[in-house]
């Protein structure tokens, strides 16, 4: 747990969490309710961007959800922006999904669908909605999901400060539109850099692609001469084209960047 979290202590709003599993007793008690499992450890794969603190996974298609920290430079894990990580999207697995934890867990009481399905607009989404709806009444929960489910809800209302939400779909949307008003520097994975650059630097791109092999003296050069916003984000690009534990030397090198620029954490999280 000490090298997912690094510098960062437990937010109130996860220790809820965390306290509720334990009053439960079950996991899958708590997935009824939460359509998630808590997942504060080592549950990472590949793509899971490095400044990403990873709390829990959908149980399905390596599907997880963590607060993005922006490299360190989040003060209070309880004010995050959440992502959704699918690692079998290769060309976008990371995508900002809430504001904070408990934005995040209102939407996730009634459309976590969101978080991880793609819609051409609103309506496409709601007329998926009504199809798992009408799913759901041929397939109802047991008795115990069904209790499990009111118990949690009742429980979330009581501790945590949930605020209403009233169209979840245009709230992706809105906070999605925002984050890229924030971003200074644009990455390949869609996250973007919002670190900005000091007044006298300029940004110089690294042309990071998996169909053209990696120049490693150049790449080592650029990390030498690079502003540590141009740094981030080849370290983004990076990881979306690369599996660094099967590229021993690029690894090493981005290890040794990070380390370079005080980014323990983050290095700690890829080793």
């Amino acid at each position: 747990m000490q090298r997912n979290f690094g510098k960062y202590d437990v937010p109130l709003t996860l220790q809820t969490l965390i306290d509720l599993e334990k009053e439960l007793g079950e996991r899958e008690h708590f997935f009824d309710g939460l359509h998630f499992y808590l997942a504060l450890t080592d549950f990472r794969y590949f793509n899971t961007p490095s400044d990403v603190i990873v709390f829990g996974n959908t149980g399905a298609d390596g599907i997880h959800y963590g607060f993005l920290t922006d490299y360190g430079s989040v003060s209070d894990l309880e004010e995050a922006p959440i992502v959704c990580v699918c690692p079998m999207d290769f060309e976008q697995p990371t995508r900002i999904i809430a504001k904070n934890l408990r934005e995040f867990l209102r939407i996730n009481c009634t459309d976590e669908l969101l978080f991880y399905n793609d819609f051409a607009n609103e309506d496409s989404y709601l007329a998926f909605k009504r199809e798992q709806e009408v799913n759901n009444a041929l397939h109802p929960l047991s008795e115990l999901q069904s209790s499990n489910q009111v118990r949690i809800k009742k429980i979330l209302e009581k501790n945590i400060h949930m605020p209403i939400i009233d169209n979840p779909y245009r709230y992706i949307q809105m906070i999605r539109m925002q984050r890229q008003e924030m971003v200074n520097i644009k990455t390949q994975d869609g996250l973007g850099v919002i670190a900005p650059p000091l007044a006298h630097e300029t940004h110089i791109p690294f042309e990071i692609h998996q169909d053209i092999e990696l120049d490693l003296a150049a790449l080592k050069a650029y990390f030498s001469t690079a502003s540590i916003p141009s740094q981030y984000a080849i370290f983004r690009d990076i990881q979306l084209h690369y599996v660094l534990s099967d590229e021993p030397l690029l690894r090493k090198i981005v290890l040794e960047s990070m380390l370079n620029i005080g980014l323990i954490d983050e290095a700690n999280r890829l080793s």
